[in-house]
């Protein structure tokens, strides 16, 4: 039995008072006083209207419904292929898109996205498109005698303003189900997939789409998601305006999250870090850093670009990395000052998906050994990271009485902090407290798996007299307690 009390799309085709419930609801999101409320648990939210509930889909799909021409009192089995030759039937993408667009400010992108795929694929794919497929791995197809004269410009319009809502609100992988989108707008004879992969939406003021400065100049297309930055002259002052460009995009636009940064400039600088790719994102940042005045406009950048889950979408897949990560690891380079960044950054990674972070951890503590700063980025590494690797150099470069205590103390600092959500992950599979999961990890990594299963016996023994008791409370299950 349906327990449901809320009215839904298929409510409104079947009586009078439904529709006249949605017709009120639709009124209010256009008049700006709608008000999402929760109708179940915390998922399912919608609108009351004079005291009725209402599901916050079903009010989309019923005014995309009313503007494709659909009747609101019969349930149709699909949508049907009008006879070949047959005009196209209208369709009103910029009412649609302008109501889509209030109800995804109400209630999210990834409330609406579902419903709205379903949507184009039944006026768009699934009348013109075959599966030559399986259900596992699709594969769409235009189907023998597809008419595309019976596919309005405005379906194609509202079709494209989908897919671009999936690269702007999405998350990083929908841009597979943009792309799939823009590919079958074209089979139909669209050339709009190819505008605006060339221009852009035109959304963009136009000071952003393309931007010259002195000895600079950079362009950007928020439907491709890419921001194209090139650097004439290496100065000071141009790269501040290419950070400049950045924040204004980011801060002042819906440009997507996950995006490319293509760079071109006169200086081939890298950071001092072994692995990283070298992209132009990672020149730009590496070069930029080189002037301490920008270091504040590098770590705005940084703030503003880290998402987790979003990625840098022109790097290789065994090089994926969050947005702002060369930022992070150039300042990072530059001095401890920026450590708290660093440490917001490890926190936030991806660890499940990216490792570039477990390089810039290495890099660093080549560099300079195992300092405080570094010993906190070891341990904030190893909690959000699939593996961290074992290096032999660990052992001996750690071996004095500093670096010891410093590894104590951020063992207990750590067991007070939120953990990852990756770390609570492998702590919970591991049956282990989270910190301790994090600091095994760093264990593994300084001395080697091995040295965990004599707890340390091995590595005690032949420690100077004067570190033994350090060396016996870091392989201690609780030390201190």
């Amino acid at each position: 039995m349906n327990k449901r009390n809320w009215l839904i799309f298929e409510d409104a085709r079947q009586t009078p008072d439904a529709r006249a419930a949605f017709d009120r609801a639709v009124a209010q999101v256009n008049d700006g006083t709608a008000q999402v409320r929760k109708l179940s648990g915390e998922s399912i939210r919608g609108f009351v209207v004079d005291g009725q509930k209402i599901l916050g889909q079903a009010v989309l799909e019923y005014v995309l419904e009313g503007l494709s021409g659909a009747s609101r009192d019969v349930s149709p089995a699909g949508t049907p292929v009008p006879p070949r030759g047959a005009p196209a039937a209208p369709f009103d993408a910029e009412s649609a898109r302008a109501f889509a667009e209030r109800m995804r400010l109400l209630l999210g992108w990834h409330d609406i996205d579902y419903l709205l795929h379903r949507w184009v694929d039944r006026r768009l794919r699934d009348p013109h498109f075959v599966n030559k497929g399986n259900d596992w791995r699709e594969h769409w197809v235009l189907k023998e005698g597809a008419d595309p004269a019976v596919v309005s410009d405005g379906l194609f319009r509202f079709a494209c303003y989908v897919a671009i809502c999936d690269l702007k609100f999405g998350p990083s992988y929908a841009s597979v189900s943009a792309e799939r989108i823009f590919n079958q707008v074209t089979q139909l004879g669209s050339d709009l997939p190819a505008r605006l992969k060339r221009d852009g939406t035109g959304e963009l003021p136009g000071e952003l789409a393309a931007f010259r400065g002195a000895g600079m100049s950079a362009k950007a297309n928020d439907a491709l998601a890419v921001i194209r930055i090139t650097v004439q002259e290496e100065s000071e002052a141009a790269y501040a305006q290419a950070l400049g460009y950045l924040d204004r995009l980011l801060s002042t636009t819906d440009f997507p999250r996950s995006y490319a940064i293509e760079f071109r400039g006169p200086t081939k600088t890298y950071l001092p870090i072994k692995g990283l790719p070298k992209k132009g994102v990672h020149q730009l940042f590496a070069c930029a850093a080189a002037y301490p005045a920008l270091h504040p406009a590098i770590e705005a950048y940084a703030r503003r670009a880290m998402r987790e889950y979003e990625w840098y979408t022109n790097l290789d897949a065994e090089d994926c990395a969050m947005p702002g990560s060369f930022a992070v690891f150039a300042l990072g380079c530059a001095s401890a000052a920026h450590a708290p960044l660093v440490l917001d950054y490890l926190a936030l990674a991806d660890g499940e998906h990216q490792s570039m972070h477990g390089r810039y951890v290495e890099g660093y503590l080549d560099a300079h050994g195992f300092t405080r700063e570094a010993i906190a980025y070891l341990l904030a590494c190893a909690g959000n990271i699939q593996h961290l690797r074992h290096r032999k150099t660990y052992a001996e470069r750690i071996a004095n009485a500093d670096s010891l205590g410093w590894l104590l103390e951020a063992r207990r600092r750590v067991a007070g902090d939120a953990p990852s959500s990756i770390a609570a992950l492998r702590a919970n599979l591991l049956g282990e407290r989270v910190d301790e999961a994090a600091f095994r990890a760093a264990r593994h990594a300084i001395w080697g798996e091995q040295a965990d299963k004599d707890r340390g016996g091995q590595v005690i023994r032949k420690a100077p007299e004067a570190l033994r008791a350090l060396y016996t409370e870091i392989f201690a299950d609780e030390p201190g307690r």
